[in-house]
């Protein structure tokens, strides 16, 4: 895998690089309104999250099983749930607790501690879950206040300035194979963040939460054809505990949104 034979902060770069890159047009259309902020200090650390959030994701996907590294990239709900309640003071009430619980159990399931050699790379996995989770939720307090391509351009800028310096010192040139995995890297990862932000602008949470966890059966598929890896029974039986209680989250977020725009 490119990220056991590249610097991972150079992968990061060149993700931040490449979507810079590709949002530069929408940029120039939208002129000096595109950067015109005051909501600085958020964007800067809406930022400086998507930086140590990419490079844990790299890491963790570099390091660990395919199918496992997924699995606990879905604790992200979870950690809404307790970041919402500790720090926006959000009422959480019992049942989305339990929830949040069991899916951490299963996170937990998915590490096995004590059954063989532990990995840092699933204590990196469970932090860059809480960092999406940060990330997300400084996301929605930014887009109740500025528009998209505000959110968007300050995040290409931020994070390429951010990874500017240790990339660059870190940089191996790739081989040609190397180039085209960058490559990869660089067109469908914007591309697909530019697509999920689509959907949910089309669609509601619920709804497209069951197809977000495809990403599950497509890891496991990838990590067999191109890794020959197949999930243990631990891995299994986590990332089901936690499919189960971050699907019956946003379910319940769901049903507790439309009671509200009922009443």
């Amino acid at each position: 895998m490119i990220g056991d034979e590249l610097p991972i902060i150079q992968l990061v770069f060149i993700r931040s690089v490449a979507q810079l890159a590709i949002l530069l047009p929408f940029v120039l259309r939208a002129g000096s309104a595109a950067l015109r902020t005051s909501h600085f200090p958020l964007h800067a650390l809406r930022g400086g999250l998507t930086v140590v959030g990419l490079y844990a994701y790299f890491y963790s996907y570099a390091h660990l099983p395919m199918a496992s590294a997924v699995s606990i990239s879905f604790a992200r709900n979870l950690f809404i749930v307790a970041f919402a309640a500790m720090v926006l003071g959000e009422i959480v009430r019992w049942r989305r607790w339990t929830a949040t619980l069991v899916g951490l159990l299963g996170v937990v399931v998915v590490m096995r501690p004590g059954i063989g050699e532990f990995s840092p790379a699933y204590a990196v996995a469970v932090f860059g879950a809480a960092t999406g989770a940060a990330i997300t939720l400084t996301t929605r307090a930014l887009a109740t206040r500025e528009a998209p391509v505000q959110i968007m351009a300050y995040i290409a800028i931020i994070t390429t300035l951010g990874s500017l310096v240790p990339g660059l010192l870190a940089w191996q040139t790739p081989t040609p194979t190397q180039a085209l995995w960058l490559l990869v890297i660089g067109v469908f990862g914007p591309a697909g963040q530019y697509l999920a932000i689509r959907a949910f602008r089309l669609g509601e949470a619920s709804a497209l939460a069951p197809v977000d966890y495809a990403r599950l059966l497509y890891a496991v598929a990838a990590g067999y054809l191109i890794f020959a890896e197949l999930p243990d029974r631990y891995t299994v039986a986590g990332a089901g505990i936690i499919v189960a209680s971050t699907l019956y989250i946003t379910l319940r977020e769901a049903q507790l949104a439309r009671r509200q725009r009922g009443s």
